[in-house]
């Protein structure tokens, strides 16, 4: 009788009780709850500081482009988009008979478009520089995009083409 007891207590000790097993899924589940409900603003905020790269990328290519040129002297338009396109568009020219030191200031085969939704992270000009517009607040500005869909061929210039601002 006493061998019955020892095995039963072996293959008892090999294992894991009913209980153990109910307990170690409840705490994997409260911890998977808690992380899918960290990720939700972990994604906002990594979209904010992707916003925040771009902004700070074409506001450091307006200030090379005025220590070489000149400081656009361009009005805010808050009807539209064409005042921070037209400044894009600058940035990128470079003058095949004079080009400036420096010029292409922004990347030529960046394509933003312009976006009035309030669901959109939007760069819009002020008059100086391009300030951030988060979700929930209205306004039209270039649409941060974030899978690289606004990047394609470099822009081509027409023959005519005037930069902005001077």
């Amino acid at each position: 009788m006493q061998t019955d007891t020892i095995s039963r207590r072996g293959r008892r000790a090999a294992g894991f009780s009913l209980v153990e097993l109910i307990v170690t899924i409840g705490v994997l589940g409260v911890l998977a709850a808690l992380a899918v409900v960290n990720y939700g603003g972990t994604l906002d905020s990594s979209k904010l500081v992707v916003a925040k790269e771009v902004a700070e990328t074409v506001n450091l290519a307006l200030k090379k482009h005025a220590q070489v040129n000149y400081a656009f002297n361009l009005a805010a338009d808050d009807a539209g988009t064409t005042d921070e396109l037209a400044i894009v568009r600058s940035l990128q020219y470079r003058n095949p008979s004079d080009p400036a030191p420096g010029a292409p200031f922004v990347r030529p085969n960046w394509h933003p478009v312009g976006s009035s939704s309030s669901e959109d992270y939007r760069l819009r000009w002020n008059g100086k520089i391009f300030v951030i517009l988060e979700p929930g607040t209205a306004g039209s500005g270039l649409k941060v995009a974030f899978r690289a869909s606004d990047y394609g061929e470099n822009y081509d210039f027409s023959g005519g083409f005037t930069p902005v601002g001077g």
